[in-house]
């Protein structure tokens, strides 16, 4: 490289990017085991059979493994009686979010969600080029009003992290339910859930109605 030749420069808004701090893992004199349940950790311990499961896989590592997880989908729509076309897994709900942020987001987009929100939607979002937008919370509840009135005509995703959001069934109105379609002409709407599991029957539509509802199963 010559001398006078410029350095390559990342794209705009991955230099904004606050380096993600994790909760601790170290315990205080007296404590032999600290359990983090704010990363899922289980204080119980694995499931004896998922251990007896990684033992069954560990002598089939040498086959390259499905990419599109077909079984693993067909049994969760099995189960829950979804379509598994519009199922998919990936590593945890981190890399689902990142999918997303890279199919809908570019400089000059906008995404929302709440300030308590998981710390990973603005990190993608700012990694995209976007803009990141935090709406203030009531009583750390999502604020729906406030979340309807922050979409634009340049919003192109709307995350709902339940039950990230404290307490952790905040449930949402029929009102804001009444108010998506409109939305979703301009945007994608996202959970950390499934909408029954949110806020049952009564209160919202299907996961369906939805462009991306992703999951984690522990």
């Amino acid at each position: 490289m010559k001398q006078d030749q410029p350095r390559p420069t990342p794209r705009a808004g991955i230099m904004d990017i606050e380096a993600y701090v994790p909760g601790k893992s170290t315990a205080p004199a007296g404590v032999t085991k600290v359990h983090k349940l704010s990363s899922n950790e289980n204080p119980l311990g694995p499931s004896p059979k998922a251990i007896e499961a990684a033992r069954e896989v560990a002598a089939k590592l040498d086959v390259y493994p499905d990419g599109s997880a077909r079984r693993l989908r067909e049994a969760i729509g099995d189960v829950h009686g979804l379509n598994p076309a519009n199922i998919i897994c990936s590593n945890g709900s981190d890399e689902i979010l990142g999918l997303l942020a890279q199919t809908y987001l570019a400089p000059g987009d906008e995404a929302v969600f709440t300030e308590h929100a998981f710390m990973v939607y603005k990190i993608y979002i700012q990694a995209a080029g976007a803009k990141p937008v935090a709406v203030k919370e009531t009583d750390e509840r999502a604020d729906i009003d406030a979340i309807l009135a922050a979409v634009t005509p340049a919003t192109r995703i709307c995350s709902l992290p339940i039950p990230t959001i404290r307490p952790a069934l905040t449930c949402l109105s029929r009102r804001c339910a009444a108010c998506m379609p409109d939305c979703r002409k301009t945007c994608s709407w996202c959970s950390t859930r499934p909408m029954p599991n949110m806020c049952g029957a009564t209160t919202m539509k299907p996961a369906s109605s939805w462009r991306a509802a992703p999951r984690t199963w522990s």
